[in-house]
């Protein structure tokens, strides 16, 4: 039986409000139980894994839950492109309003150029 990965993996990576994907590369929930099954054994051992790709065209983030509770967001709801989570908020997303230790907030990650300008605005380079 395929391990359960609500809670893990979002139902949909496109963007509620306006359809885009955020993270195209990558297996939503029940794709992402389908290759752990078809892993088998492996999975649970830890010998194997589930390659996604994170591309240019990918906008991976995660903000603080104060945040996401502000765009009218439940844990878990679904995803928010850049643009559609700050029309929400009435605002530009601010380099506080992500949590920074996580690994989808990583400068060295590719994605977009909003996404980018978005974690970055205001640290310095170098």
């Amino acid at each position: 039986m395929a391990e359960s990965m609500v809670g893990l993996v979002p139902e949909s990576w496109c963007c509620v409000d306006c359809g885009v994907n955020t993270a195209p590369g990558f297996f939503n929930r029940a794709g992402m139980e389908k290759a752990v099954e078809a892993l088998g054994d492996a999975w649970d051992k830890n010998e194997a894994g589930v390659k996604q790709t994170i591309t240019t065209d990918s906008e991976l983030y995660t903000v603080r839950n104060a945040v996401w509770e502000a765009a009218g967001m439940e844990p878990w709801g679904g995803c928010l492109c850049i643009r559609c989570i700050e029309k929400r908020l009435g605002r530009r997303l601010r380099p506080k309003d992500f949590i920074r230790e996580h690994e989808f907030n990583s400068l060295h990650l590719p994605g977009t150029e909003l996404r980018a300008a978005r974690l970055s605005a205001g640290r310095r380079r170098g």
